[in-house]
């Protein structure tokens, strides 16, 4: 689909098929809008990432968090729907969610009751669960990063500090935030992301159920020497099995430490059998072939592999790629080419702008890009972002109590994490139109029209145009009436936008965009 800006009007902003409206948020790395698709009226959180305002070492964790979420597609993680670019922003087009921050929902209501902080925790446990069967370790758990949906379901957020975990290695960088980082990262040793995620799900549970946390000083050094300790006050109302599965998460002994296997096998998480289980996503059935040679390789894909952190050595990579034996390596390579055919991009450098402005463009795969948009010499090894002797800047007092004006928890960079509350895209919804082929036979069919420049899509694989110059518009909206549909396994034909709610006529589109 073309991706350049859609501009109706000298007062709209757009990116892609998306308006811009009101800012929902401002995070370490830029501005979170909301953005209304033109059609369908669907709202998502459009993430604003400014290049020449950020160092390089935010911008790869941004690269590395687009990367990451190619590979997760789960009911209760946050959904990345595109990404868009021009030579000075970076546009994310993320879910939008109503529900806010299970921060905010806590500090609101207090502590839960068991049953449903069950429900959450069963569905940040299924989402975990689906990220580290792919090699993903988030690595910055928090309320703060649970977002809330229209009926309260879990949708966990912020990927910028998830780590890919290939096989039996260990992770080095010592990221998180404090209150629910566990005592490895702590002390700086080599770690398991996949247990660090258990230990910090852990505190969230026991935040859940009690309203505050298990870990807390003023003194930013005191509250590590705590969580170093692993020495906890465990409120005599949490039930019996629930304390069993506490202590059995937050274990200092890493090798100890409960699995998310052990933990969905635990009788408190099975119990309440009239409670529904977490939704599971659709199998999703990637074919694993054999690469011949290394001019298979879809040299975007491999861009985006070296962009999770973990495939330094490149050399090494093609190796596994290019094995006979089938290798986790192969696996996230098809997953990410799987992707990448699904929601394909393209650039459309001949098609002008429609103003003097640098319009956001629908992003190739490839990532590695500088703050200027120009692509940037090979790295040797990623930057990451590590805790420093002084560690961060000393955090307010995180108790969950009844304040509205709570402070939310900080990252090992300082720096706050999190998207505002937005509301829940709406319902899709289908334009009915009308098919003219050359051969003068009307078919009337139902098919949702994606808005691009100059440019609509039809489920499943037909392209329409424009036909003409100065086409006609269709009155009350910014579309043309008469559109050129190009399939490639019949000639060409005409296609006319049928309007459901006639206006007067116009020769000129109108500032607005919804059809419907």
């Amino acid at each position: 689909m073309s991706s350049k800006e859609i501009t109706v009007g000298q007062s709209s902003q757009y990116v892609g098929p998306y308006r811009l409206e009101k800012t929902l948020g401002k995070g370490q790395t830029g501005l979170v809008k909301l953005g209304v698709h033109c059609i369908t009226g669907q709202k998502v959180a459009i993430k604003i990432v400014n290049r020449e305002k950020l160092s390089e070492s935010v911008l790869m964790k941004v690269e590395r968090e687009i990367a990451i979420l190619k590979l997760i597609e789960h009911p209760h993680v946050l959904k990345l729907y595109d990404v868009y670019e021009n030579n000075k922003y970076l546009y994310l087009v993320l879910e939008h969610v109503s529900g806010g921050e299970l921060f905010d929902y806590l500090v609101k209501k207090g502590r839960l009751t068991p049953k449903e902080a069950r429900k959450f925790f069963r569905q940040i446990i299924s989402a975990l669960d689906f990220c580290h069967s792919h090699s993903i370790c988030h690595r910055d758990l928090k309320p703060e990063n649970l977002l809330l949906d229209e009926k309260n379901n879990i949708r966990i957020a912020d990927f910028g500090m998830a780590s890919l975990q290939v096989g039996d290695s260990l992770l080095e960088t010592s990221c998180g935030s404090p209150h629910y980082a566990c005592p490895e990262v702590i002390r700086g040793e080599r770690y398991d992301g996949r247990r660090a995620d258990v230990w910090s799900c852990g505190v969230i549970l026991f935040a859940l159920l009690v309203g505050a946390l298990p870990f807390d000083h003023d003194n930013l050094r005191q509250l590590l020497e705590k969580v170093k300790s692993g020495v906890f006050h465990m409120p005599h109302f949490i039930p019996p099995d629930c304390q069993a599965l506490l202590k059995g998460m937050i274990e200092v002994n890493a090798d100890k430490r409960l699995t998310l296997e052990a933990i969905q096998k635990h009788n408190w998480y099975l119990g309440g059998r009239n409670e529904p289980c977490p939704e599971q996503p659709p199998p999703r059935r990637v074919c694993v072939k054999r690469i011949l040679s290394l001019s298979e390789l879809d040299p975007d894909v491999l861009e985006s592999m070296y962009s999770l952190g973990c495939f330094r050595d490149r050399v090494k990579l093609t190796q596994d790629l290019t094995n006979e034996e089938e290798n986790q390596e192969k696996m996230i390579y098809y997953l990410l080419l799987d992707r990448k055919e699904r929601y394909p991009s393209c650039e459309d450098e001949d098609l002008p702008p429609r103003n003097d402005l640098d319009p956001p463009r629908k992003r190739v795969d490839s990532p590695m890009l500088t703050r200027h948009g120009r692509c940037r010499p090979e790295r040797k090894s990623l930057e990451v972002l590590s805790v420093t002797e002084q560690g961060s800047p000393t955090p307010p007092r995180r108790a969950l109590d009844t304040n509205a004006h709570s402070q939310r928890s900080r990252s090992v960079s300082g720096a706050s994490t999190g998207l505002s509350s937005s509301p829940l895209s709406s319902p899709r919804r289908d334009l009915e139109i009308m098919v003219l082929s050359d051969k003068k036979n009307l078919k009337r069919s139902h098919c949702l029209l994606l808005w691009g420049e100059g440019t609509f899509h039809t489920h499943p694989n037909l392209q329409v145009e424009f036909s003409g110059q100065s086409p006609s518009w269709l009155p009350g909206s910014s579309f043309p009436r008469l559109l050129r549909l190009i399939d490639p396994c019949s000639p060409s034909t005409e296609l006319t936008i049928q309007d459901p709610h006639p206006q007067a006529d116009s020769s000129k589109p109108m500032d607005h965009t919804h059809l419907l």
